[in-house]
């Protein structure tokens, strides 16, 4: 599993008091669920509920929830759609300026495995690897030559602008 520990730096980028002092950065995963089709790629997906503590938090509560809406734009863009459910979370206030922050993000990691032979192989000759993200939000610079925007439109409604970022 890889998310866990990209989000856990995610945050500590922004909140460097989390690197400082990482167990109060509570992590763990509850409700997993493995899916495989059983047809000839013999990968399959994690599904899972991370369960993200920040324990003290003394910052203002939305920049935490920023840093984590932002990861899940590369990690878990479905997420974040128009018309998802989004995720849900818990807040101790434990005075006007301290806060223990638990968020429940359903996540999801695809692994494929590739038979191999040799260094690194698994018993049986398989090498398993989780499969990066694929990216919905694309930044400007990545979006190609000749194509200046993207646009959607959903259900008949007015087009937006997703890439670039039109508040960039």
């Amino acid at each position: 599993m890889k998310k866990p520990g990209l989000l856990r730096a995610a945050i500590a980028a922004l909140y460097p008091a989390y690197a400082r002092d990482p167990h109060k950065l509570a992590m763990w995963v509850e409700r997993g669920t493995v899916r495989a089709t059983g047809g000839r790629q013999r990968g399959f997906a994690w599904e899972y509920q991370l369960i993200v503590l920040a324990e003290d938090f003394t910052g203002k509560p939305e920049g935490l929830f920023f840093a984590v809406v932002d990861w899940l734009r590369t990690q878990q863009p479905d997420l974040i759609q128009p018309n998802t459910q989004g995720f849900p979370f818990e807040v101790d206030v434990i005075d006007d300026k301290t806060f223990d922050v638990k968020m429940t993000l359903p996540l999801r990691e695809v692994v494929t495995a590739t038979p191999v032979a040799g260094v690194g192989a698994l018993p049986g000759g398989w090498q398993v690897e989780v499969q990066p993200e694929v990216e919905l939000f694309p930044d400007a610079a990545e979006i190609g030559p000749g194509l200046t925007s993207i646009w959607v439109r959903s259900n008949g409604d007015a087009p937006v602008q997703v890439a670039p970022d039109p508040e960039a």
